[in-house]
């Protein structure tokens, strides 16, 4: 039962039900493409309200943890991401994609996952905000690496990368010390979920015309994802024990160093590239489906326990 109930609960049905209706009735992507910038900011703004009131006011125990972030997030995982691109993608437009999904910060999923699997709250969330301010210079700093041959309206990406990121971040802080946050909490799920729904309805169905016409690159970058995810997994895990570190913080690290925003990566391919970019946010969404799922199940059904932490 536990099991049955975890397969088919409201996140995962309503994933896989935005990809399917996505793919086979794309017609409503005209509407929706309208609609992906404000379910992104609201997603940006309501996960954030997880972080509880005062938590920036002790800056030096945060230092650490929010280097930490930008370290799992951006020099391992982004660095892996960009060079299988650079090594296996043979079209500029999935290496577009590849270079989008590099430079976007952690899953905002990764809070919710972190409590859920028990990981170090603190080290989890100041990694999540590190990253993010972390983003507001490194996204700019790896378009212009890596995209600069290509004609894009950079104080547009600017503009995003302020919408989506840096005035979600204080939104939200103001949320929290008001206290309004009491009135989201009920339906924080709910709303979150529906613009999910929103925004890889969207994805999908810009990519719908591909799919029907799958390429070589189409099959390397789920590929990769499935190699790039479970491996950086299992190396974190194996340093974080080599060297005698909390399981909490083990849990906290895998978060940081294996998920990154593919709504928003999506997002940003279908606002300013064609298809391809937005296929590679696709793969990778469905990969870490099925990697987080991975992860919670042995909790959520009730298997195994996570270790305790060591002292």
């Amino acid at each position: 039962m536990k099991t049955l109930k975890f397969i088919f609960s409201r996140p995962n049905i309503l994933f896989a039900l935005s990809l399917l209706i996505g793919v086979l009735f794309p017609q409503a992507v005209s509407i929706s493409v309208f609609l992906i910038l404000p379910a992104l900011i609201l997603i940006m703004t309501i996960t954030p309200l997880k972080i509880q009131s005062g938590f920036f006011r002790r800056p030096k125990k945060l230092i650490t943890p929010a280097l930490y972030g930008n370290i799992l997030n951006y020099l391992l995982l982004c660095n892996l991401i960009i060079f299988s691109g650079i090594i296996f993608t043979r079209e500029e437009g999935f290496f577009r994609g590849m270079v989008l999904i590099a430079a976007v910060p952690p899953a905002v999923s990764m809070l919710s996952l972190n409590k859920l699997l028990r990981g170090d709250s603190t080290f989890s969330m100041a990694g999540f905000a590190g990253a993010y301010l972390g983003a507001l210079v490194l996204i700019p700093l790896i378009g212009l690496s890596f995209l600069k041959y290509i004609e894009i309206n950079y104080w547009f990406i600017l503009l995003i990368v302020f919408s989506l990121i840096l005035l979600p971040l204080i939104i939200s802080r103001i949320i929290v010390e008001k206290e309004w946050g009491k009135m989201i909490e009920p339906r924080e799920g709910l709303i979150t979920d529906c613009c999910f729904f929103i925004v890889f309805y969207s994805i999908a169905a810009q990519c719908s015309n591909l799919i029907s016409d799958w390429s070589y690159d189409m099959s390397v970058i789920p590929i990769i994802a499935t190699v790039i995810l479970p491996a950086t997994y299992f190396v974190i895990k194996k340093i974080g024990r080599a060297i005698n570190a909390a399981e909490s913080k083990i849990t906290s690290a895998i978060l940081l160093g294996t998920l990154k925003n593919y709504g928003l990566a999506g997002g940003i391919a279908i606002l300013l590239f064609p298809p391809q970019a937005a296929f590679a946010a696709l793969a990778f969404a469905v990969v870490n489906f099925i990697y987080t799922n991975w992860l919670s199940y042995p909790i959520v059904a009730g298997g195994k326990k996570t270790r305790k932490k060591k002292a």
